[in-house]
């Protein structure tokens, strides 16, 4: 009778330990601003492409921010690394972030994110259209979740992925220099299978781009390349020498990080579109 109320307050408190949301108003002049209808509310996005609307892209990217991350502050990377001529980026707010609705939590974050995947590759992409899955930390586990869960096609999907976290070990870290830490043990044993990287990186199977920060002491590299070992899909990696988690890339960085992009183009784009990769 007890194990419900309990597993809830257990992810309760994951949530709280990994999520920071906000929902304060951030300025983005030059983003357009879309709701989508979801389950109870709806999804805030935020668009930039390339193009109109009265063809599909030919490369359309879903990006998936970190923990405290908003998608007001989406860039256009990796999209100038390209010569795809018509791009189309939605970056999303997930549930309790800025003005998406609903609680934040990992559990309703994995959920939203298969909305969120649904209704844009339904609405956006065409026959020839290349999708890319771009996720930022936390941000990587809902991608993987999708790709995992929708099982898209190899041939056009591709994955970019910063600082991919494996939960568990990064929630272990964090409490280790806390009294009593091993507490901590069965509260990350409630953390939703969805949002475990461990479970389902193995059943993903497509091209991906893997950027490392060399100095993170959030999800060290270490932690990183164990996740990675269980991969399911090809993959280049990309260490980002001399940065931090969050740290920003420079043009020491910029060659390679060019260099795997084109790369994950080659190999994902279709094979009658007339833009290819050098």
């Amino acid at each position: 009778m007890l194990r419900r109320p309990l597993r809830s307050f257990r992810r309760h408190l994951l949530d709280r330990m990994v999520l920071r949301p906000s929902q304060h108003p951030i300025h983005a002049p030059t983003l357009e601003r879309v709701l989508l209808p979801s389950t109870g509310g709806s999804i805030e996005c935020f668009v930039q492409q390339s193009h109109d609307d009265s063809q599909p892209p030919d490369l359309l990217i879903l990006k998936f921010p970190g923990t405290a991350g908003r998608a007001e502050r989406s860039t256009s990377f990796p999209t100038p690394m390209l010569d795809a001529e018509r791009t189309a980026i939605w970056t999303w707010n997930p549930p309790g972030y800025g003005g998406s609705s609903g609680q934040a939590s990992l559990s309703t974050m994995a959920d939203a994110g298969s909305i969120f995947w649904q209704t844009i590759t339904e609405q956006h992409a065409g026959p020839n259209t290349s999708i890319w899955l771009c996720g930022n930390s936390l941000g990587c586990a809902t991608v993987l979740h999708i790709a995992a869960k929708h099982t898209p096609d190899p041939a056009h999907t591709g994955l970019v992925l910063r600082n991919p976290p494996p939960l568990k070990l990064v929630i272990k870290k964090a409490a280790k220099p806390y009294p009593h830490f091993g507490l901590i043990n069965p509260v990350i044993a409630d953390l939703c299978d969805a949002m475990d990287t461990m479970k389902t990186a193995p059943k993903v199977n497509l091209h991906a781009v893997i950027l490392q920060s060399e100095l993170d002491t959030l999800v060290p590299v270490d932690f990183q390349n164990e996740m990675l070992k269980s991969y399911g899909g090809s993959f280049q990696k990309v260490l980002l020498k001399g940065i931090d988690h969050d740290g920003l890339t420079t043009e020491q960085h910029e060659p390679e990080i060019c260099d795997s992009i084109r790369w994950l183009w080659k190999n994902t784009c279709p094979a009658n579109t007339m833009f290819e990769a050098d």
